[in-house]
């Protein structure tokens, strides 16, 4: 079919949106130790210590992940690397136990404490009774991009919410890592991951305005007090890319946002949303 005219001699296009598969990533908030989940070290029926009073039981652990309250977007159906939910079990006497649902606020047989690791039965127990507590831990800050196996993964937009009480604390890290195998061979031992490029650094605030294409109005704090509200109002800083970053699965390919010294940023809320798109490997071209 040949192609359409104007009237005075130009191209007539028709523009659609790509139809191939959408994959949206949220990261932690670096403000919140409790949402870092990827580096987090799992435990397995930890005996949690009774503090004497049988209602608070302590784990050897702080910064407990927790993906229950609302604090990770698409929380519900995280799973480490090997399979297993962030939900906290808690068993007393090898009986599993519910956590109080924060929707209701009431009810349940315990509640957390995931900042500072303990458990608070809402009856005490009995004081023979023992306490077993599998979770994950944080261990680290990072959060990564990457394609999925027989995928590459394309970053067309990012964006970076910040609440308006803020204070960064640490230098934020922007690296991309690949596979020494395919980028380096011969100089590192198999499977080893090397940066491709020197990392962007946000050390000021200042840097995150120089680099980003936009800023959008600020968004008023809205939904209320609650869990559920946004009680400080909101910044979005915005990444549109002009062209694709496009990251190849059989190369390793990745992408590694961290805190420099796993210092948290102070303040309310501090969180990015990658919007991509996931192609075959077939596709992706070299």
């Amino acid at each position: 079919m040949g192609q359409v005219l104007t009237q005075d001699g130009r191209i007539r296009i028709a523009v659609e949106k790509s139809n191939v598969s959408r994959k949206t990533l949220y990261s932690h908030d670096w403000t919140d130790p409790t949402t870092w989940y990827e580096q987090s070290v799992r435990v397995v029926e930890e005996v949690a210590t009774d503090s004497g009073n049988h209602v608070r039981y302590v784990l050897s652990n702080f910064n407990v992940i927790d993906n229950y309250h609302g604090k990770i977007s698409e929380e519900d159906f995280l799973t480490d690397s090997d399979g297993y939910s962030y939900r906290v079990v808690v068993k007393v006497n090898d009986t599993q136990k519910t956590e109080q649902d924060p929707h209701y606020g009431t009810g349940g047989d315990y509640t957390i404490d995931y900042d500072d690791g303990y458990i608070d039965f809402l009856s005490a127990l009995d004081a023979e009774d023992e306490v077993k507590v599998t979770y994950h831990y944080e261990n680290g800050s990072r959060f990564t991009i990457k394609p999925t196996s027989g995928k590459c993964l394309d970053l067309s937009l990012a964006e970076i919410q910040f609440s308006t009480d803020v204070e960064l604390m640490d230098t934020i890290l922007f690296a991309t890592y690949g596979l020494a195998d395919v980028f380096a061979p011969g100089y590192y031992p198999p499977g080893t991951m090397i940066p491709l490029t020197n990392p962007v650094k946000y050390k000021t605030m200042r840097d995150f305005y120089n680099d980003a294409v936009r800023a959008y109005p600020k968004i008023a704090a809205l939904g209320g007090a609650g869990w559920r509200g946004c009680n400080f109002d909101t910044v979005v800083l915005d990444w549109d890319y002009v062209s694709a970053v496009r990251l190849h699965g059989a190369y390793g390919m990745e992408i590694r946002v961290s805190l420099e010294h796993d210092e948290p940023v102070q303040g309310t809320f501090a969180t990015a949303t990658f919007y991509c798109m996931s192609v075959d490997a077939g596709d992706c071209g070299h």
